[in-house]
C-alpha cells in the first residue's frame, strides 16, 4: 500500500469507522460479593457488521459462561487528540479502548458505550470509575488511525531553555 487509494474503503472517507464489540460474561464460583465477571475479548471492524442502533446479541450461553456481540458502535478521530493516536500508535502494543459503564445494582449487567482509539480519553474515563477495557488493535483500525496522525499530527520542537546569567543578574 503505497498510496491512499490502495487503503480500503473506510480509510479514503470515514471520520467514523464502524466496529462491533464482543464481550464474555464468566460466572463466579462460590464468591458471595460478585456474580461474575465481565471482558472485552475483541473487536470486529469495517461496514459487513455496521447497525444504526445499538443491539445486544447473545452467541453463545453455557452455564457459566456467556457470550455477546454489540453491535452499532463506531470509533470518531479528532484532530486534538491527534498526539494521543500518535502515542497509542508507537506503543509496543497499540490498543482499542472500551468504556463500558455497569449496574451498580445488577453486577450481571455491564454496557459499553464508547469506543476510543485516545489514551487520554481513556484515561480519563479511568479517573471517574468508569469500567475501561482494552484490546489489541485490529489491523484495519491501526491503518485507518496510522493515516489520520500523519495527516494531522505535527510534533511540537522542543525549545532549550536558556540558562540565565547568575553573575549578571547578581549585579
Amino acid at each position: 500500500m503505497d498510496n491512499l487509494q490502495d487503503l480500503p474503503s473506510p480509510v479514503k472517507q470515514a471520520e467514523r469507522f464502524p466496529v462491533s464489540i464482543l464481550m464474555n460474561f464468566q460466572q463466579s464460583q462460590n464468591n458471595p460479593w460478585s456474580n461474575g465477571q465481565w471482558e472485552v475479548t475483541g473487536l470486529i471492524v469495517g461496514e459487513h457488521i455496521a447497525s444504526q442502533t445499538l443491539t445486544k446479541q447473545a452467541i453463545r450461553s453455557d452455564t457459566d459462561k456467556k457470550e455477546f456481540i454489540w453491535t452499532g458502535f463506531s470509533v470518531e478521530l479528532f484532530k486534538d487528540d491527534a498526539e494521543s493516536y500518535y502515542h497509542n500508535l508507537m506503543s509496543d502494543n497499540p490498543k482499542a479502548f472500551i468504556i463500558c459503564s455497569a449496574d451498580e445494582e445488577n453486577s450481571n449487567e455491564c454496557q459499553p458505550f464508547l469506543v476510543t482509539l485516545s489514551y487520554d480519553e481513556a484515561t480519563s474515563y479511568m479517573e471517574v470509575d468508569e469500567l475501561v477495557y482494552s484490546v489489541n488493535m485490529p489491523a484495519e483500525l491501526y491503518r485507518w488511525v496510522e493515516h489520520f496522525v500523519l495527516e494531522h499530527y505535527v510534533p511540537v520542537k522542543k525549545k532549550k531553555r536558556r540558562r540565565t546569567n547568575w553573575k549578571e543578574a547578581a549585579k
